[in-house]
């Protein structure tokens, strides 16, 4: 049996676990990710989880950032939630203090590789993941190997534009009109939600709540979510060809309430020979953390 270590670096919380090659994670230790002390701190926090875990046996080491990464340089290139760490090499300081391979990549991009090697990507040749939650991502897994694009940026879909008279919030001002994290992600249905309903719906959560029990500005709400997504998978398919699709994602725990939707408008607008492509629910329970460590195990092969 082989062992890798995969690291999850989030915002509020940094999780440090040692999987094996079956995804069963052997120990696992969370601590705050100290994210806005700056790179040199948030490092020696992480080597000081690392030096609590037996190395001995571990092949090496995965790392998810929550933002895109320059896989050929193995560097972060952008990090709203780790401010000041761009370009800081993490890899290259963790590799020389514990001798082992360290690979880093986005926190959608490995769980779309564990998707794709343990859950519900397993089998499929070309996996597309799409993360719906807080924002919108997505990764394109070939072979179980995550496809990178130009400085990490491939699956980065939030930009995609599905509809062009949509409002424009603020919180998305960096991003097209209509992009599809600004119509269809949980923070844009929470907006759309305090504009229709106030503080009563002012999360997605609250939304998908009203959507449950019948109420029809709610379910309306959600409908158009559903069709915005569809309508992202559906210039995807025409550009990927994936063989699945794999959706995760704090959003898609209430998949009962638009999966249907969301696959009867794919299926109405994807390119005939695309019509068959099954849209799955992501499975793992810890994606992100075993993710990362599987971004090691897919470099073996």
């Amino acid at each position: 049996m082989k062992y890798y270590i995969g690291i999850d670096l989030g915002g509020t919380n940094v999780r440090v676990a040692k999987v094996d090659e079956e995804g069963k994670i052997i120990k696992d230790i969370i601590k705050p990710s100290l994210a806005k002390e700056g790179p040199e701190i948030i490092e020696k926090n992480i080597i000081d989880i690392l030096r609590q875990h037996d190395l001995s046996d571990v092949q090496g080491i995965g790392l998810a950032i929550p933002g895109p990464v320059d896989s050929l340089r193995n560097v972060i290139t952008m990090a709203t939630n780790i401010p000041g760490c761009e370009g800081y090499p993490f890899a290259d300081n963790i590799e020389k203090e514990f001798n082992l391979p360290v690979i880093l990549d986005n926190d959608a991009n490995v769980a779309g590789l564990a998707e794709s090697m343990l859950g519900a990507g397993n089998g499929y040749s070309t996996v597309y993941y799409l993360t719906h939650s807080t924002g919108i991502g997505g990764a394109l897994i070939i072979d179980q190997r995550i496809h990178s694009g130009h400085l990490g940026y491939s699956g980065e879909v939030a930009n995609v534009i599905v509809d062009t008279t949509a409002k424009v919030y603020p919180r998305y001002s960096h991003l097209n009109r209509g992009g599809v994290e600004t119509t269809a992600s949980g923070t844009a249905i929470g907006l759309i939600g305090n504009d229709t309903f106030g503080e009563e719906g002012n999360s997605s959560r609250k939304v998908f709540d009203l959507a449950a029990k019948g109420n029809k500005q709610a379910l309306a709400i959600i409908d158009k979510m559903a069709k915005d997504i569809a309508t992202c998978m559906s210039d995807i398919s025409s550009i990927c060809a994936p063989d699945c699709f794999v959706i995760g994602g704090g959003c898609s725990k209430s998949h009962e309430l638009y999966f249907d939707k969301l696959r009867e408008y794919y299926y109405s607008m994807a390119h005939s020979a695309m019509k068959d492509v099954p849209i799955k629910l992501a499975e793992l329970e810890e994606p992100g953390v075993v993710g990362a460590a599987m971004l090691v195990r897919s470099r073996e092969r």
